[in-house]
Protein backbone atom coordinates (compact mmCIF):
# COMPACT_ATOMS: atom_id res chain seq x y z
CA UNK A 1 0.00 0.00 0.00
CA UNK A 2 0.93 3.41 -0.57
CA UNK A 3 0.77 6.50 1.48
CA UNK A 4 -2.41 7.69 -0.30
CA UNK A 5 -4.45 4.71 0.06
CA UNK A 6 -3.14 4.79 3.85
CA UNK A 7 -4.70 8.21 4.31
CA UNK A 8 -7.35 7.80 2.20
CA UNK A 9 -8.57 5.08 4.20
CA UNK A 10 -7.38 7.00 7.26
CA UNK A 11 -9.90 9.78 6.24
CA UNK A 12 -13.14 7.05 5.81
CA UNK A 13 -12.63 5.94 9.16
CA UNK A 14 -12.50 9.47 10.87
CA UNK A 15 -15.46 10.34 9.09
CA UNK A 16 -17.13 7.00 9.88
CA UNK A 17 -16.48 7.27 13.32
CA UNK A 18 -17.74 11.03 13.51
CA UNK A 19 -21.16 9.85 11.86
CA UNK A 20 -21.23 7.07 14.58
CA UNK A 21 -21.08 8.86 17.46
CA UNK A 22 -23.07 11.53 16.21
CA UNK A 23 -26.02 9.09 15.58
CA UNK A 24 -25.56 7.14 18.96
CA UNK A 25 -25.05 10.56 21.01
CA UNK A 26 -28.41 11.32 22.15
CA UNK A 27 -29.65 14.40 20.46
CA UNK A 28 -29.59 17.90 22.43
CA UNK A 29 -32.15 20.11 22.12
CA UNK A 30 -30.92 24.07 21.59
CA UNK A 31 -33.16 26.88 23.07
CA UNK A 32 -33.86 28.37 26.17
CA UNK A 33 -33.28 26.77 29.89
CA UNK A 34 -35.38 29.72 31.52
CA UNK A 35 -31.58 30.31 33.18
CA UNK A 36 -30.39 32.72 30.53
CA UNK A 37 -31.71 35.95 31.26
CA UNK A 38 -34.06 36.38 28.21
CA UNK A 39 -36.81 37.05 29.89
CA UNK A 40 -39.17 33.95 28.64
CA UNK A 41 -41.21 31.38 31.12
Amino acid sequence: MDWQTLIAAGIVIVTLTIFLVRLVRPQQRGGCGHDCGCGKK
